[in-house]
């Protein structure tokens, strides 16, 4: 399950809300939502449930028709919403053509709104990053940035700094994600704050600042642990195994794998688990224990196999990329 989506899809849902709401109070003339409307606003809240159930393909076909009846009445907001919807489900699982021609329809819309033109603009950025197309999407960050509220500022900056991370560009990326670290701790975000701190983490490592990259990074494992985020648990234990490993500490490095591993597993995630076990026998030969690293490396071949037939069988459960930079 990708909590931020889910968080996302239930901030546009409730913008759907106020939207269609919009006018009802004040003034002399009192606009009633039409039948509609209302249909289309229960499509997009049933296509979230169907998501938090792990039902991909039923959110899909939900968000279309929602698509449909808010194109009937040439509603734009609510098929902008719709579209962006749409194009992070394909995302998520992988199609970039139809997330990219989503996507796309929902900028070309001439929709009025900062906060609907944010959240596609950081979908776009998503999208391209997702085709390895970092240069594309930085400009698309920085329109999403500068439209966001107040609210999710250090969402819309975490996508930024870790664009910039990702560029190695040390000196843009630390102002950037300072500043999102503060914006999360202020609006109450623990997950998107742990976001700043484990790219901050991954900054100071490649500053050879290894003693701040391990606070940092156990700093986002705690906070992690307390929304119980496994993805990002792990996420947190791989990083922090990094930086044991650039300290000269092999054996620190190695138990945090096995950690990271555990989560992995346990999570039903076997395409970490098995980098994480290969990591480990990598780990374990360099220490000149070769029956520990081959029975890693055989582990590491099983789970690698066991993760192709989990992404050939995917039909009802979305295989969600990293969201790691």
């Amino acid at each position: 399950m990708n909590s931020q989506l889910l968080r996302y899809q239930r901030i546009l849902a409730c913008h759907l809300v106020l939207l269609v709401l919009a006018g009802c109070f004040g003034g002399t003339a009192k606009i009633v939502r039409s039948d509609a409307q209302t249909r289309a606003e229960t499509l997009l809240v049933r296509a979230i449930r169907a998501k938090q159930k792990g039902d991909g393909p039923g959110a899909l076909k939900l968000l279309s028709e929602a698509l449909s009846v808010s194109t009937s009445i040439e509603d734009t907001p609510a098929k902008a919403i719709a579209l962006i919807n749409i194009a992070r489900l394909h995302r998520l699982n992988h199609e970039t053509d139809p997330a990219t021609a989503a996507i796309d329809t929902a900028l070309a819309l001439p929709v009025n709104d900062a906060g609907i033109f944010s959240e596609a603009a950081q979908e776009k950025a998503l999208i391209l990053l997702t085709a390895n197309n970092a240069d594309a999407a930085l400009p698309w960050a920085e329109k999403s940035v500068a439209s966001a509220n107040k609210a999710l500022l250090g969402t819309r900056l975490n996508l930024l700094g870790r664009i910039l991370l990702g560029r190695n560009d040390l000196a843009a990326s630390v102002p950037i994600l300072e500043k999102a670290l503060k914006e999360n701790r202020e609006h109450g975000n623990g997950e998107e704050e742990a976001n700043s701190l484990r790219m901050l983490g991954i900054v100071a490592r490649r500053k050879v600042d290894n003693a701040e990259s391990e606070r940092l990074l156990s700093e986002a494992l705690e906070i992690d642990k307390r929304s119980g985020t496994s993805s990002k648990i792990s996420a947190d234990l791989e990083e922090l195994a990094t930086t044991a490993r650039a300290a000269g500490r092999p054996a620190d490095a190695a138990s945090f794998l096995e950690r990271a591993y555990e989560v992995h597993l346990h999570g039903k995630r076997y395409q970490g688990a098995a980098k994480a076990k290969s990591d480990l026998a990598e780990i374990s030969g360099l220490q000149g224990d070769n029956f520990k690293a081959e029975a890693a490396r055989k582990t590491a071949r099983e789970l690698f196999e066991k993760a192709k037939n989990q992404q050939h069988g995917a039909t009802s459960e979305t295989i969600n990329p990293s969201s790691r930079p």
